[in-house]
């Protein structure tokens, strides 16, 4: 492992003075939980500089209301996301998937916002976040700013002016920390679910995941939905074509099989190269079908209350 410095700031304001202040051709880490990046140091798939461990930073670890929405900071972790009743409630697909993040002892490490930064494909929370069309909050010494998920794993145009290790990342320049995360919401009529495939032997690894959200209208119909793909591609993604397939439609069993199958061609137009595509193409119908069973499951529960 290449040598760097350590610095572990007590406040978010100590950490952003710390990072305006590297110099131009260093690259900065930044590190919470430190499950994702711990083994990249050791395998030397990344040499930072300097290493900025957040994970003291008090002001960032909570789950709060504000209004309309619900507000997570950077350095919340799985274990405290998947029991949290405001995040059961109003976000059920990230509680799910967060309860599915590797082992006991990841879960309680790994924090969700160290999971958006390190940008796998098989995070397990982005694809949730992709779902709930979660906004990133980005804070530098110079103000903060606002990004959906999926624009925050767009291609860096300009990746030498990133000081951040992850340079595919469109969102981290070096003075920047993702410090929040917020989710709308749900209403009495609107229900979000997460599935995942995943080995037993690789905790941490994920197959394929599906996360959906759908608000149905009071004659049962639906409204508007949201449903995201991970570890089918580079990044989580929506699936746009198959979300118009159930708009303005009740869930019967065709619509069902019509959606299914719209996400399994996305599937294979996406990874139509990989060996893995006849499973994946295949495999992505059932867990599809198990999130929107799981979604009108809830949604009969409630309405027999």
């Amino acid at each position: 492992m290449r040598k760097f410095n350590y610095f572990s700031p007590k406040n978010l304001e100590e950490a952003l003075s710390y990072l305006v202040n590297l110099k131009e051709d260093q690259k900065a880490c930044l590190i919470a939980g430190g499950t994702d990046i711990i083994l990249e140091l050791e395998e030397k798939k990344i040499s930072p500089d300097v290493v900025v461990n957040l994970k003291g930073i008090k002001e960032l670890d909570y789950v709060k209301e504000d209004g309309e929405f619900l507000r997570i900071g950077a350095t919340t972790s799985f274990t405290k996301i998947s029991t949290n009743e405001l995040v059961l409630k109003n976000a059920n697909a990230l509680a799910q998937a967060a309860s599915k993040v590797g082992s006991t002892q990841i879960r309680n490490l790994g924090t969700v916002g160290g999971n958006v930064v390190t940008g796998s494909a098989c995070g397990d929370s982005v694809n949730a976040l992709v779902a709930l069309d979660a906004i990133l909050v980005i804070q530098s010494s110079k103000g903060r700013r606002e990004t959906t998920v999926e624009e925050f794993y767009k291609p860096n145009p300009n990746p030498q002016n990133s000081g951040c290790c992850y340079q595919n990342l469109k969102g981290l320049g070096n003075d920047e920390i993702l410090t929040e995360i917020v989710i709308r919401k749900s209403n009495e009529n609107e229900f979000s679910a997460f599935r995942k495939l995943g080995k037993r032997k690789a905790l941490a690894k994920s197959i394929m995941t599906v996360g959906m959200r759908i608000e149905f209208e009071d004659d049962g119909s639906v409204k508007n939905s949201r449903i995201a793909l991970g570890a089918v591609g580079k990044n989580p993604y929506s699936v746009e074509s198959a979300q118009k397939i159930i708009e303005g439609r009740v869930l019967s069993e065709d619509v069902i099989e019509e959606c299914l199958n719209e996400i399994s061609n996305v599937v294979f137009e996406k990874i139509k190269s990989r060996a893995s595509c006849p499973f994946k193409k295949e495999s992505v119908k059932g867990i599809s079908r198990e999130v929107i069973e799981n979604i009108l499951k809830r949604k009969e529960c409630k309405e027999a209350k």
